[in-house]
């Protein structure tokens, strides 16, 4: 027996209009959710990471690859590998902090700073891609990125993107 709710029938379809909208009104939540869920979790990454190059197994990693960049090789001769991860860390520290300003008031300078410091990074460690050695491996006649980092520093170029929305969102906000 039929209730008469128009809910309760199998063949029962919301207006085109009506479900074209609830679709878009789902898929720009989900866009606003993402956007906003960029701030802590790229804080977390740079604060997680500025805290790890504090350690000395850090700094000996990062800096045989670190000192191929010409735009982080003068650090490591006038300061050395330690003192260099901890200029570094007090950077990463930094943005990674002002990134949580930034989930709270995307307007903050603090957020502002830290959003630009962030793709700066981003950029430096994807430019890692073009003077890292063993980038590139030959396998089978072919030229490929290798796993242990070309890969790697090829990610960055997604982290960069991210942070440049950041960047947008921040400098869009008051």
């Amino acid at each position: 027996m039929r209730s008469g709710n128009p809910a309760d029938s199998a063949r029962f379809r919301l207006p085109s209009g009506v479900a074209r909208l609830s679709r878009r009104s789902a898929a720009a939540g989900l866009e606003a959710f993402a956007v906003r869920a960029l701030w802590p979790v790229i804080a977390v990454l740079f604060l997680g990471i500025g805290l790890q190059k504090l350690t000395a197994y850090e700094a000996f990693a990062v800096a045989p690859i670190a000192r191929t960049s010409p735009f982080l090789a003068w650090i490591y001769d006038l300061a050395g590998v330690r003192n260099a991860s901890r200029v570094f860390a007090a950077i990463e520290v930094l943005i990674g902090g002002g990134l949580l300003m930034g989930f709270v008031r995307p307007g903050h300078i603090a957020a502002k700073l830290a959003s630009v410091g962030a793709a700066v990074t981003a950029f430096i460690t994807f430019a890692f891609l073009f003077t890292a050695p063993g980038v590139l491996v030959k396998e089978r006649g072919l030229t490929l990125l290798s796993l242990e980092v070309g890969q790697l520093f090829l990610k960055d170029l997604v982290l960069l993107t991210a942070c440049l929305v950041l960047v947008g969102q921040s400098w869009r906000s008051r």
